[in-house]
């Protein structure tokens, strides 16, 4: 039998395969992507541990790391970013180079206050009033201990 003849008797099955296939791939890369941001999967490198901790005490121990550790405002930004720091992350991890506070990087800061701003921005409306204006946007110089708190021992401040 032809490759030609082979195909055409084959070709429903064919697509029906690949239909399978491509939702369960799919499926997969839906079910990483959101185990991938949890604090739980954050939490299983050796440098994270103090951090999970402490979120885990936190008023904001109900969200993913993702949720203010990576961009929002861009679809392919944020995967490409998620790729990026992941890929970051890893090299330390293995590499086990990781200092024993780790702070986050200028870019990291700047997605952070973004994401406060984004989740409460009919609070923070209120809240500008009387700062100075290279304050407005730097959620972290008053807020920095919310959800990690400032030693492994105490968790975020409670805001409830």
């Amino acid at each position: 039998m032809e490759i030609k003849q082979l195909i055409q008797k084959h070709t429903l099955a064919c697509l029906a395969g690949g239909f399978v296939i491509g939702i369960a791939v799919c499926g997969f890369g839906a079910v990483f992507n959101s185990v991938s941001g949890s604090p739980a999967f954050c939490g299983t490198c050796h440098a994270m541990k103090s951090e999970q901790a402490t979120f885990a005490m936190s008023s904001h121990k109900n969200r993913a790391c993702v949720d203010c550790h990576l961009p929002h405002d861009n679809v392919a930004i944020y995967y490409i970013e998620k790729g990026r720091t992941g890929m970051i992350d890893m090299y330390h991890e293995v590499m086990r180079d990781y200092p024993a506070h780790i702070k986050l990087s200028e870019g990291g800061r700047d997605t952070v206050n973004g994401n406060c701003l984004r989740c409460h921005e009919a609070t923070v409306e209120k809240v500008h009033v009387g700062l100075a204006p290279q304050d407005t946007g730097d959620c972290l110089k008053c807020h920095s201990r919310i959800a990690h708190g400032s030693n492994h021992l105490e968790g975020g401040i409670k805001v409830e």
